[in-house]
């Protein structure tokens, strides 16, 4: 998928779901995780919550509750990639649209762990099966 149809999807996805309109008061404990593939700029295996699906990383706390406890499901965080900016639009877009809050001192340290963790990639889709036709 293009950047574009990308943008539009989180867009899109954004829209139907919406977002809560004050800040959540939640304690955000990290659940015991399992270990996944690599994340976009990770070289080494990181550990996901399972609740979540989110990397467990610095600032994972914070993204899950600012995102997925009290606004929207966590698979519109792990299905998306973009970097820095993309993913400062992307607040921007739910501040102005959505009734996000502000996210205070805690932008940068969320928009450093979204670009990190789920930062621009290569690759868009999987590689074409290999399949032989039976004539």
């Amino acid at each position: 998928m293009g950047k574009f149809t990308t943008s539009l999807l989180l867009l899109v996805g954004l829209l139907v779901l919406g977002c809560a309109p004050k800040p959540p008061q939640v304690s955000a404990t990290p659940e015991p995780a399992k270990v996944s593939k690599p994340a976009a700029k990770e070289s080494k295996t990181l550990a996901v919550d399972k609740e979540s699906g989110l990397v467990i990383a610095e600032g994972f706390e914070i993204v899950k509750a600012n995102c997925t406890v009290a606004c929207h499901s966590a698979t519109l965080v792990t299905q998306n990639r973009g970097n820095e900016k993309y993913w400062k639009d992307a607040i921007r877009y739910m501040q102005k649209n959505q009734g996000l809050w502000d996210l205070g001192t805690d932008e940068p340290l969320i928009l450093s762990y979204l670009a990190t963790h789920y930062g621009q990639s290569p690759v868009y889709r999987r590689a074409p099966l290999k399949v032989q036709w039976k004539e």
